[in-house]
């Protein structure tokens, strides 16, 4: 089929599937705006409903028959009016008064104002006319004196069969058409003379619909209804039908629409009154939606016929490629060789690449060794370091308690040359339980962690240094919970405590004895021990790296760096954290933060 022919198909599709929902929502807005026209007529019978009994209820008063029945004191008119206004403000209607059988206004509830109606004749209005013959009517109209909006109901007052006057009502219009609102729609109701006397359209109120012809403007004028010629035209016009029977108007922005919406128009009568309802259904909502629905049915009639378009092109091509098949079968021995010929050679460059690339993972695998064997020899190299540097305060302490041996016993105090050498002794011990665990420590095993309990350890690390501690005459305090239980390895946490004091000790200022205060704290999680100096403190560029491996701030030959390098090492290992910081007052202070443990035990040398 030519493309053509399918694009007319899909056209011809889009445009019948676009037709029906265009009728579908033309006939359910045409219901929807049917249903706003019953809801809006039964809104206003049913406001006028309920003030319609008021001016039968009014005459029926002694005190209404009493005011007209002879010639009442003019205190007694007062009383009237008073019950009247009190009247009004209970019904909620705007006036209610009292006319004599000549028209005149006797008793008004708006008898306080200064446009009150009392004096005032009104023998020209229908709704005297009619009620001086016995009928309760109603009637729309401006108020001669008020100028207001309002309906007029009226009664006849009976006694006997004689009309003594008559009570009217004015009924608020502006409270109805607030009721009536319907935005973005319109709702206006017109009179016998085609003039809209209510809307909830601002534009639309008091305008005329159609040209008023000479009778009714002689009505108008002779019922002095409003001012006819003031009138001016409404902002409608016709524009045409849609469909065979709805009809259109175009007008102006007047229920907060676009500017010259298009409206369905739609009337029912309102009987009782005489006039007509009269609804404008905003249509802009809907030819928005029906814009997008045809948008959408051509985009998808565009679709389907690509789509079509391109299965004919598809069924076109097998075609044109079965004929290449059959064209081809003649050949088809002569490609076969020249391909098996192809597959024979790339399989000859797959098998070398092969080779080549498991060579490639050999080298990587013996590279991998190599870089393996230099991790074990860089951690082999930091053992040794490690070993240098943590045997060299246990040895200091070694020979300070020998030089101690050998004055005791020349002085001939033989239990305490004694006492050192079995201090001596213990710390050969305690040396190898080092050697021990410096080897573990460079396994970086934290399996064997078990309690601890802080206060025997910074005894005996302050025992280790009280040489040292006696030559500085260093002052130490110690505060805090002793008793607290950490997870970790009793010597090496001594060894921990020992560098903190040692350094401590060397941070004195010179010619000052060391001040060094060691503080317990024991949290419900962790316990955190605080080594404080009153010594020069740290340098502010210093303390970023202070615990960087071969870093030192000491002279050379003093030490090699690694001392704090490898606490930091020992108390990560422990799953605590060390930091270090100033102290305001001057000096430093080392925090070492350890896992609390719940059971005492002894712990992992």
């Amino acid at each position: 089929m030519h493309p053509l022919g399918v694009a007319a198909i899909v056209f011809a599709l889009s445009m019948t599937i676009f037709l029906g929902i265009h009728d579908t929502l033309r006939d359910r807005t045409a219901r929807d705006a049917q249903a706003v026209v019953d809801r809006a007529a039964l809104t206003v019978e049913n406001w006028f409903d309920r003030f319609r009994a008021l001016p039968k209820l009014y005459a029926r008063s002694p005190l209404i028959h009493e005011a007209l029945d002879g010639t009442p004191e003019p205190g007694a008119l007062v009383d009237v009016s008073r019950e009247l206004e009190r009247w009004n403000d209970i019904a909620g209607t705007l006036d209610t008064y009292l006319l004599r059988p000549d028209g005149l206004t006797i008793a008004a509830s708006n008898w306080r104002d200064a446009q009150s109606f009392v004096g005032q004749n009104y023998s020209f209005r229908p709704y005297y006319t009619d009620a001086m013959e016995g009928e309760t009517t109603g009637f729309f109209g401006l108020g001669t004196v008020s100028g207001l909006r309002g309906y007029y109901l009226s009664s006849p007052v009976m006694d006997d069969g004689r009309i003594l006057g008559v009570v009217v009502v004015k009924v608020s219009i502006t409270a109805l058409e607030e009721a009536l609102t319907q935005a973005p729609n319109a709702v206006y109701v017109t009179d016998e003379a085609g003039i809209s006397i209510i809307s909830d359209a601002p534009g639309l109120r008091m305008t005329a619909i159609d040209d008023i012809d000479a009778v009714a403007r002689d009505e108008i004028a002779r019922t002095r209804r409003y001012d006819v010629d003031a009138i001016p035209r409404a902002p409608l016009e016709r524009a045409g039908s849609w469909g065979a029977t709805l009809p259109l108007v175009r007008g102006a922005s007047i229920a907060e629409a676009g500017p010259r919406p298009t409206y369905l128009s739609l009337s029912t009568s309102l009987p009782q009154e005489r006039w007509q309802l009269h609804v404008l259904y905003n249509l802009d909502p809907l030819r928005a939606r029906l814009w997008s629905i045809g948008a959408a049915i051509g985009a998808g009639g565009i679709a389907a016929m690509a789509v079509l378009l391109l299965l004919m092109q598809r069924r076109k091509r097998l075609i044109d490629r079965l004929v290449a098949r059959e064209r081809d079968k003649a050949t088809l021995a002569t490609r076969v060789a020249q391909r098996t010929a192809e597959l024979t050679s790339a399989n000859t460059r797959l098998a070398d690449e092969v080779a080549e690339r498991r060579a490639a993972v050999d080298r990587l695998r013996q590279t991998q060794t190599e870089l393996v064997q230099a991790g074990k020899l860089a951690a082999l190299g930091q053992m040794s370091a490690a070993l240098s540097h943590e045997f060299n305060q246990p040895l200091a302490a070694i020979r300070t308690y020998t030089e101690n041996a050998l004055a005791f016993h020349e002085a001939g105090q033989a239990d305490r040359a004694a006492a050192s050498l079995g201090r001596v002794m213990n710390l050969t011990g305690k040396m190898a339980q080092l050697s021990r665990n410096l080897t573990r420590f460079a396994r970086r095993s934290g399996q064997d962690l078990k309690s601890v309990e802080i206060g025997p350890v910074i005894d005996e690390a302050l025992e280790l240094l009280a040489a040292r501690i006696d030559r500085s005459e260093a002052r130490i305090g110690v505060t805090g919970d002793r008793d607290a239980l950490v997870l970790g390895g009793r010597t090496r946490l001594q060894h921990v405590l020992m560098n903190l004091v040692s350094n401590a000790i060397d941070a004195a200022h010179a010619g000052q004895p060391p001040e060094i205060d060691i503080d317990i704290a024991a949290g419900e999680a962790d316990v955190t021990i605080t080594v404080t100096d009153r010594g020069s403190g740290i340098a502010e560029d210093v303390l970023p790296k202070i615990f960087d491996p071969f870093f030192t701030t000491k002279e050379v030959g003093d030490g090699l760096g690694l001392g704090l390098s490898i606490c930091f090492n020992i108390i990560e290992d422990f799953g605590g954290s060390m930091r270090a910081a100033n102290v305001p007052e001057g000096g430093a202070r080392f925090t070492v933060t350890l896992r609390r443990a719940e059971t005492r035990r002894v712990a992992a040398e």
